[in-house]
């Protein structure tokens, strides 16, 4: 039996901006080393996931919008074309977008391939880092990633893509 693709879906309409998704994704990766899937992220300097703000008008009237930005695991990834290395960046049969911490030379072509600036290149251990979508998580049975468990207004929505294609069309 295959494994239907896992997709992100993100409703910045209802985003509050509490940065939750931000905090436990530090939470998961900071000092904890998840190999094949990823080393430790940095505990400053990256953010796999993000939550940027913009605000619009003058007051009193004021409208600030969240945004929460993480790797997108694209279908077509262009960080997986830019790799050099053979198995250093990969696409799961779930859908989830890898970089091999392992394998990865250091090479930084990932990082200047990604469209949405969410790879990002780790000094000390010499390799390019991005977003898991908790794939260790997922491979013990996790239902979603930390990211969208710890979303307290559901902005962030992980799942079936087959599933979530009521929500996707109306985003």
């Amino acid at each position: 039996m295959t494994m239907r693709k896992r997709v992100f879906v993100i409703d910045v309409a209802i985003c509050n901006g509490c940065h939750s998704c931000q905090i436990v994704c530090k939470d998961e990766h900071v000092g904890n080393d998840w190999t094949p899937i990823a080393k430790p992220q940095p505990d400053t300097g990256q953010f796999w996931i993000k939550v940027t703000e913009r605000v619009r008008g003058t007051v009193p009237k004021v409208r600030v919008a969240y945004r929460p930005h993480l790797c997108v695991h694209c279908d077509k990834a262009p960080c997986m074309d830019a790799c050099s290395v053979e198995g250093a960046l990969y696409k799961r049969e779930d859908g989830l977008v890898i970089i091999d911490p392992v394998k990865c030379t250091g090479c930084k072509n990932c990082v200047d391939a990604c469209p949405y600036n969410v790879i990002f290149f780790n000094e000390g251990l010499n390799i390019a880092q991005k977003c898991t979508g908790c794939a260790h998580l997922m491979d013990k049975g996790w239902k979603e990633p930390r990211c969208v468990d710890a979303c307290p207004t559901e902005a962030l929505i992980f799942g079936e893509e087959d599933d979530l294609k009521d929500v996707i069309s109306r985003a």
